[in-house]
């Protein structure tokens, strides 16, 4: 497949991308790398190109970027420099796949011939898993990562031709894999293959589990579905899933500053807990007054860090 024409993967983080990403990879015939997102996160709104320098110095403490391993070519420009990071991860003649969290509409700027595969996930399974990974203190902003992920797909879609996506949801997937994972197999023009599975045997996830499926249902309170279906009511129906029956609300004021407040404190302490004391505190200086020198150094500690708790 040429550099200009990939199929990404796209759909909110903890939405079982990495899941999925596994499955394909174990295909004989398909290729996927993994989170790809350093390619559009420099990319603006309306198209226009980072200045090359400051994209490099990006690239240089971005840990996904680092993993990929991937050689930058000092005498290419931005365009060609995106497009020469594809070319990299390509292999012989399988079909190339990229895992896209954030930004896809995006994407056409430098892929007008992409293609798609929407990975969608129940907003509150979502909004509830953000917690964990301490991106947020509480599922009323989880919901938010949900939203604007969807919103730019939605955004993306509606100057998409049919035959370029395809949409299928995690729950999907989880009830009847072989039917799901062939649905994406003839999309992608391959066959479907039950070596897509052997990733279990491979990897640190287990095996696809129905359980995983719709977990709010047994884990929310009644009020955390208020809240959430209150700020996603109507987004939460127009993509297939049904509402508990529970009134949405909308918080008082005096509610927001509370939620913001126990939200600001989590973030606070997951970090604390995970980088220690004075690295948070580092960080905050950094954030405000670090020099560029700094920032990188600082940056460079924590991706050290964090892949410790990489699954």
């Amino acid at each position: 497949m040429q550099a200009g024409s990939p199929v990404f993967i796209v759909g909110p983080v903890r939405s079982g991308s990495t899941f999925l990403r596994l499955m394909l990879d174990f295909h004989p015939n398909i290729n996927n790398p993994g989170e790809c997102d350093f390619l559009f996160d420099m990319v603006s709104d309306n198209g226009e190109y980072s200045d090359l320098s400051t994209y490099k110095n990006w690239l240089s403490t971005s840990r996904i970027f680092q993993a990929a391993e991937l050689k930058v070519d000092p005498n290419l420009g931005f365009r060609d420099l995106i497009h020469s990071f594809a070319s990299q991860f390509e292999s012989d003649n399988d079909v190339l796949t990229m895992n896209v969290h954030r930004h896809f509409h995006r994407i056409p700027y430098l892929f007008p011939d992409a293609r798609y595969i929407h990975l969608l996930r129940d907003p509150r399974d979502v909004a509830r898993s953000c917690i964990g990974m301490g991106w947020v203190g509480h599922v009323y902003f989880g919901a938010d990562v949900w939203y604007e992920a969807e919103a730019s797909w939605d955004r993306l879609k509606a100057d998409l031709e049919p035959n370029q996506y395809i949409e299928i949801s995690y729950e999907d997937i989880l009830d009847d894999v072989a039917k799901g994972l062939s649905k994406l197999c003839e999309f992608l023009g391959v066959k479907y293959s039950a070596r897509m599975l052997d990733y279990a045997d491979n990897s640190t996830y287990g095996l696809p589990d129905k359980s995983l499926s719709y977990q709010w249902k047994r884990k929310y309170s009644d009020r955390e579905l208020q809240l959430v279906e209150g700020k996603l009511e109507g987004m939460i129906t127009a993509k297939g899933y049904e509402l508990s029956g529970l009134k949405p609300v909308s918080p008082s004021m005096l509610e927001r500053i509370s939620l913001l407040v126990k939200n600001k404190h989590y973030r606070a302490m997951f970090q604390i807990n995970r980088y220690g004391l004075m690295m948070f505190l580092e960080g905050l200086l950094v954030r405000r007054v670090g020099y560029s020198a700094w920032r990188e150094s600082y940056k460079s500690r924590r991706n050290t860090v964090d892949i410790k708790y990489l699954k």
